[in-house]
């Protein structure tokens, strides 16, 4: 803003000037007084008593004036009081002019210092929420991940489970398999043991037929011989108590061949041909059927036959999955 005294360029907010000490109010024009009478227009000859008004404010208006005048004339009549007076309001308008810029500068700074602060809080708390955001993606990521595992694990457990279930279901059908041989085997060798008692039977009875045969043939052999001999002999030797003919040679008996009677089968030994890991999970688990109790039975004997020798060169059946 100027000043209008001395055209001195001034702040916006100042009310006095900082040169000169003049106020920066701009003037406002008095509105005329009412009933006062318009130039150019006749008013006539009538007093009313707003011409007397207004009669007796010029009075009084002239008499303040004249009052004012002389003041100043004798205030002018003293030219060291009226500077001294002038200079200390000067300066105190000058003070106060500081105090005015001095009040605005600390408003400007606090409200400088405040959008600092507030912009200081905004800034903090984005990089909060910015931190909260990377912690929840962190631990929706760890989550992720901890759900793959367990999803892993899980399969990996049911791949075991039903490997084992697959190993268990062999195992049952080659036991059943070798029960089946075992008895087809065991079948054979009676039904083959039953053949030859049959045969050696039949051997036996016709054995035993011949030498019936060969018995009736000598008896009537020597009865006829005996017939002959007394038949031949005279009478007068009757009288002689006849000497008791000797008993006739008995035939050998004719050896019947016999076919080779092969020794019976001893019972098939469960274990027999197996050697190694096979032989002792069989000696040790036999008594066991197929089941969990037979899979940790031939479990601790593998435990026990492969102790020191886990996947060594030269022990094949030592390389278990588990101990890798």
């Amino acid at each position: 803003m100027k000043c209008a005294a001395c055209n001195t360029e001034n702040p916006a907010s100042a009310k006095f000037c900082l040169s000169c000490g003049a106020s920066l109010a701009a003037p406002q024009s008095a509105p005329p007084p009412p009933g006062a009478v318009q130039e150019g227009k006749s008013a006539g000859l009538r007093v009313t008593p707003t011409a007397i008004g207004i009669v007796v404010l010029l009075l009084i208006s002239a008499a303040g004036a004249a009052y004012v005048g002389l003041s100043w004339y004798e205030d002018s009549t003293r030219p060291g009081d009226t500077a001294s007076v002038d200079e200390r309001a000067i300066e105190e308008k000058r003070r106060k002019a500081e105090q005015d810029r001095l009040a605005d500068e600390q408003q400007k700074a606090g409200e400088a210092e405040r959008e600092k602060q507030r912009q200081q809080a905004d800034a903090e708390q984005a990089m909060r929420l910015a931190r909260e955001k990377v912690d929840e993606d962190r631990k929706r990521a760890d989550t992720a991940v901890r759900e793959t595992d367990e999803s892993a694990k899980r399969a990996q457990a049911k791949a075991r489970e039903e490997e084992r279930a697959r190993q268990e279901a062999r195992a049952q059908q080659e036991a059943k398999a070798q029960q089946e041989a075992r008895a087809r085997e065991d079948a054979k060798a009676r039904d083959e043991a039953k053949a030859r008692e049959q045969a050696r039977s039949k051997e036996e009875a016709r054995a035993r037929e011949l030498a019936r045969q060969r018995e009736a043939q000598a008896r009537e052999a020597r009865a006829r011989q005996a017939a002959s001999s007394s038949a031949a002999r005279p009478a007068d030797t009757q009288a002689y108590a006849p000497a008791p003919a000797p008993a006739p040679a008995q035939p050998a008996p004719v050896p019947v061949a016999q076919a080779p009677v092969a020794a019976a089968p001893a019972q098939n030994e469960p274990c027999a041909g197996l050697t190694g890991l096979k032989r002792e999970q069989c000696t040790s688990c036999n008594r066991h059927g197929q089941g969990i109790r037979r899979q940790a039975c031939e479990d601790r004997a593998l435990d026990r036959y492969c102790e020191g020798k886990w996947n060594r060169p030269g022990q094949p059946e030592c390389v278990d999955p588990r101990k890798r």
